[in-house]
């Protein structure tokens, strides 16, 4: 069974993503809307849920809130079958991905290593892709680039967009607490 490694965005970020790509949904007609938005970090195969949170708990005792840089072109992966936004400065991430996969390697855990061409702020679950090079970009009216922050980390068993596929939540440090 896979399990799925997955950076999300905080609320508001959520509600602006949202707000943002209403308009796309009777162009695209995906098969299934998320509730979250994220990106995703890495893929675990056949591995013991409880032990795999209590190492990226420690993996992630001191990672902060960080920022999400989007470009606002609407991109489709063909691994995950899924519409999303490409993400424009993806070193942050990129790092943490290779950080994380490395450790839980170390830890013998089975890690699907997949290098990540065009990694995407997941929307939407499948839905009309030939559509998708008419859609300019959807960041029109004012620079959206800093709103979007990344504050916490989850476990999906499957990868279904529904709230009951959530094995583990992992909270990033708020960096504005002391």
């Amino acid at each position: 069974m896979k399990q799925y490694i997955i950076a999300l965005l905080d609320k508001d970020s959520a509600k602006t993503i949202e707000a943002l790509t209403r308009h796309l949904q009777r162009k695209i007609k995906p098969r299934k809307k998320t509730s979250f938005y994220g990106v995703v970090i890495g893929i675990v195969e056949d591995s013991n849920p409880k032990d795999l949170e209590l190492v990226l708990k420690d993996i992630l005792e001191k990672v902060r809130y960080f920022k999400l840089d989007v470009k606002g072109n609407i991109i489709y992966d063909k691994n995950l079958k899924t519409i999303g936004i490409d993400v424009n400065n993806f070193g942050y991430i990129r790092s943490l991905s290779r950080n994380i996969n490395t450790i839980l390697d170390l830890k013998g855990f089975n890690i699907k290593y997949e290098q990540v061409e065009n990694p995407q702020l997941i929307l939407y679950n499948g839905g009309n892709t030939k559509v998708l090079d008419t859609i300019n970009n959807i960041f029109t009216d004012k620079d959206y680039n800093d709103i979007f922050r990344i504050d916490r980390l989850q476990v999906w068993k499957n990868f279904n967009f529904r709230k009951d596929s959530i094995v583990s939540n992992i909270n990033l440090d708020n960096p504005n607490i002391i």
